[in-house]
């Protein structure tokens, strides 16, 4: 009797779960989707899977560990759920919303597997505009016709950055368009930048103001949904660097400019025929240079030594380094469903090793990015992929406790390291 009313018991528990299972329901039309993705690697460095760029490599008498060891990794963290919403129409617009986030964990103190925020932002959609309110990429520079297999790879290299915005799109004719808007400075995500405190590194009572104009036209064919387009755009704001004396007494601030110019493109030098890809080629890729953009590029450090300040080293002053870079990308298709891929990218920060040595030892002044992967659609739910990556990496300076210093003159002063790594992937859409 007692075995009767446990069973019975547990029934009562799962029937209504079972019962309402696939009984998600909304007022508005909801599409759930996303895909499960597992990587398996192999790094030179002893880095995890989701790196963007190479640790210093070891000297005579003073080795780095994490370069001196190799690294297996698996990984699951890049799986992706979303929602896309459709509402009632508004203002003679379709409206629409969508929300998507990751595993990365890569804003939230970069603890795999935690899940965070990729995108969340509304759309109001007319025959020839758009207004977007909310989180996603800033389209300038941002081009979505990259196949990388590692996340972090072109990271530094301008591939992108999402972050809270209000953007108007507007097409002109079917070759041209235009859009304008304004976004947040900071990262809204991570740091000390979170939705309850403020920005500790620079401050700013402005918005930063965004813009990009498009020519693109299918005359020549495309490849897949692109075809022939050159966009060029950028941002511009000022931000108020604060720092303080030792003591946390007194405080001093500088403004410095915080801009870019950023042009991207795609080219389909063969296009595909009656919509199969077999025999494709196509170039892909965007170019920057800017100052002062660390969100968005990796940049160089924003405080630099001043003895004229602070004999005691207590102060610092506001430094904004120039930076250029970008990236470029071949793809050819052996059939509709695979290709390969050839991707390289670079950045530089022009600023002086001996200036930021005393603040930004671990600052990078260059980066490399040699990327070939080739990807096999099985049909539309499944991918494989493999990839090689080398990265190249320079620093400012020598870290805390290394040989050798910066004086002039000195020997063994490579401050650079370099990673290989392979990889394997499996996508799951659905």
């Amino acid at each position: 009797m007692k075995r009767f009313f446990v069973v019975m018991f547990a029934l009562f528990i799962v029937l209504p779960a079972i019962a309402d299972a696939g009984s998600v329901t909304s007022k508005y039309d909801v599409t759930i989707g996303g895909y499960v993705k597992m990587d398996l690697g192999w790094g030179s460095q002893n880095t995890g899977p989701d790196y963007s760029a190479a640790v210093r490599g070891s000297m005579p008498n003073n080795q780095n560990r994490y370069s001196e060891y190799g690294n297996l990794f698996a990984y699951a963290g890049e799986t992706r759920l979303s929602m896309l919403i459709k509402g009632p129409d508004a203002w003679g617009a379709k409206t629409g919303a969508f929300v998507e986030g990751d595993f990365r964990g890569a804003s939230v103190g970069t603890t795999a597997g935690v899940f965070e925020l990729r995108h969340a932002y509304m759309r109001f959609n007319w025959a020839q505009a758009s207004l977007l309110i909310g989180q996603t990429w800033n389209d300038w520079g941002y081009i979505p016709s990259f196949y990388i297999i590692g996340n972090g790879d072109l990271n530094p290299m301008g591939r992108g950055a999402r972050q809270p915005q209000v953007r108007f799109t507007y097409d002109i004719n079917k070759s041209w368009s235009f859009f304008a808007g304004i976004f947040s400075p900071y990262n809204t995500l991570a740091g000390t930048a979170t939705a309850s405190a403020q920005n500790d590194s620079a401050r700013s009572l402005l918005p930063h103001f965004m813009g990009e104009v498009t020519w693109k036209t299918d005359s020549c064919g495309k490849i897949g949904t692109f075809p022939l387009r050159f966009s060029l755009g950028g941002f511009y704001g000022k931000e108020k660097k604060t720092y303080s004396n030792a003591t946390n007494t007194r405080w001093n601030d500088d403004s410095v400019n915080s801009w870019t110019v950023a042009l991207k493109g795609y080219i389909p030098i063969i296009p595909e025929k009656k919509g199969n890809k077999a025999g494709a080629f196509g170039f892909t890729g965007a170019a920057y240079m800017g100052q002062n953009n660390g969100l968005y590029y990796t940049s160089g450090p924003t405080a630099s030594y001043d003895s004229a300040l602070n004999a005691n080293a207590a102060y610092y002053s506001a430094a904004a380094p120039f930076n250029y870079g970008g990236w470029g990308q071949l793809s050819y298709y052996f059939t509709d469903n695979v290709w390969i891929n050839g991707i390289y990218g670079t950045f530089s920060n022009n600023f002086s090793p001996n200036t930021f040595r005393a603040v930004g030892a671990n600052a990078i002044r260059t980066n490399q990015h040699m990327i070939a992967n080739v990807l096999w659609d099985i049909n539309p739910a499944i991918r494989f992929g493999l990839e090689y990556a080398r990265m190249m990496t320079g620093y400012a300076a020598y870290g805390p406790g290394t040989a050798g210093t910066d004086a002039a003159g000195a020997t063994n002063l490579d401050r650079s390291g370099t990673q290989d790594s392979v990889r394997v992937a499996a996508w799951y859409f659905f």
